[in-house]
């Protein structure tokens, strides 16, 4: 298995919170909506796997925090209901890994080299969207910052990575956000970005 396999996309896994990312990312919004009502009011969805309901994101915050929960447990079914049908992940090399079953077989093969990260997420930028009534809805927001990864290499030594993140997540009809593209090497998925 190679390094470029065994690397996860980094806003989607965020397995460990700093005291950074707890206190709360900087926030630039074009408006402010209350999500988190938004996120009372939509029902949870359902765990294939488990047939159970579990909770749905009514904010970029809340969808990065949820992501992380289910990472660690290796809810790879979980993690597949917070991305869009078509949603990417830029892989080490530049290549994209598109829409659910390759992203599930990516997590699938990530989860065996026993990762460890930390992600400091530093601004989250949202714009957009189309006003209905008092609401906005279909934002998109860009959720930026930093992290560190360590994982078992294929020598089964353990290796480190650190480097930045730009992901783009979008708000759904329901008030929902769900991962469109998750991009652990910006600019253009370039791996200078990430340091060994």
């Amino acid at each position: 298995m190679t390094r470029i396999k065994l690397t996860l996309s980094i806003a989607t896994s965020a397995v460990v919170f700093t005291a950074v990312s707890i206190a709360g990312p900087t926030f630039i919004q074009t408006e402010m909506a209350n999500a988190s009502t938004a996120a009372q009011r939509t029902p949870a969805a359902a765990s294939p796997a488990e047939g159970k309901a579990q909770p749905t994101a009514g904010s970029p915050t809340e969808l990065l925090q949820l992501l992380g929960e289910r990472i660690k447990a290796k809810d790879v079914d979980g993690i597949i209901a917070l991305h869009e049908p078509e949603a990417a992940i830029v892989n080490y090399d530049g290549s994209i890994i598109r829409g659910h079953k390759e992203i599930r077989a990516f997590y699938v093969d990530w989860f065996k080299s026993d990762p460890v990260l930390t992600v400091n997420p530093r601004q989250t930028v949202l714009a957009g969207g189309k006003r209905t009534g008092k609401q906005i809805r279909n934002r998109t927001a860009a959720i930026m910052g930093d992290y560190s990864l360590e994982q078992n290499a294929p020598d089964g030594t353990r290796e480190k990575f650190t480097g930045n993140f730009c992901d783009t997540v979008q708000e759904q009809p329901n008030g929902t956000w769900l991962y469109v593209q998750d991009n652990p090497y910006p600019p253009h998925g370039s791996p200078a970005s990430a340091h060994h």
